[in-house]
């Protein structure tokens, strides 16, 4: 059968956490994600594979400054809906295919990470044909809501 595409779309997604208080061991302060769904539609008998993804990922303090001393973890993935974890690596996310992050502090309220990668190897998705989206906080000391967009061309084909 003949791969289709390659296509091309657009996606943003704008999302504010602060995220609610982080028990596990080894982490403190808050931690919060969100995710956003995408879901592709091949011809039956077809599936998605993303082969690049490139853009920008902001984030910013909704209000407010960050105390001297606190900080924030930010970030953003995208992710098939396998399960998480790795059945190579220990510690490792064999669904995720990109990954970045970023951190906020007193002197430096606002980041942005521009990216353009090829993803291909890990982005065949699922039979449902779904992409995840994934934004997150952790280590937030600052007490402050962080917006967070992720804004991204997703180049994939049908196969």
């Amino acid at each position: 059968m003949a791969i289709l595409g390659p296509y091309s779309t657009a996606v943003n997604f704008a999302i504010a956490l602060a995220g609610t208080p982080d028990t596990r061991p080894g982490t403190w302060g808050n931690a919060g994600f969100a995710q956003n769904l995408t879901k592709f539609t091949p011809p039956a008998g077809r599936r998605v594979r993303i082969l690049r993804v490139y853009g920008d990922f902001i984030a910013f303090c909704k209000s407010g400054t960050p105390a001297v001393g606190t900080t924030c973890e930010v970030g953003w993935g995208l992710k098939t809906t396998a399960p998480d974890g790795s059945v190579r690596l220990s510690n490792g996310y064999d669904n995720s295919f990109i990954w970045l992050q970023n951190i906020i502090t007193a002197s430096r309220t606002s980041c942005r990470a521009e990216f353009d990668h090829e993803v291909s190897t890990g982005g065949l998705l699922q039979p449902d044909h779904t992409m995840i989206s994934q934004a997150f906080v952790a280590l937030n000391t600052t007490g402050l809501t962080i917006h967070m967009e992720p804004t991204f061309t997703c180049v994939y084909q049908f196969e």
